[in-house]
């Protein structure tokens, strides 16, 4: 798994409880590992085909400006559940191991 992948996964530990407690600290950091989420995972190559499609389109269809797609992501709940969904992966594939 990419570096950035994985700092990602080992930030994303700090935002335990964020959806029963939003705060502007954990609200801030969501949205930097969103933003560095997009950014890493647009870069892999043939690695990106070892995630599942759902991550692929997501991912594809922000950088072309779907617009459906932006505003699904304007929310920031689904933002966290989306690194969620990542994090979950990563981590029972074993793709990353908690620190």
């Amino acid at each position: 798994m990419q570096e950035c992948l994985k700092k990602i996964c080992t930030e994303f530990e700090q935002l335990s409880g964020f959806l029963q407690e939003q705060t502007p600290v954990k609200e801030k950091l969501v949205n930097k590992l969103f933003m560095e989420f997009m950014t890493c995972f647009g870069k892999l190559k043939e690695e990106k085909l070892e995630y599942p499609k759902e991550f692929i389109n997501d991912v594809r269809l922000f950088h072309e400006g779907f617009s459906p797609l932006i505003q699904k992501f304007d929310d920031i709940q689904i933002r966290y559940l989306m690194l969620s969904d990542f994090y979950d992966f990563a981590r029972l594939t074993k793709k990353y191991k908690k620190q």
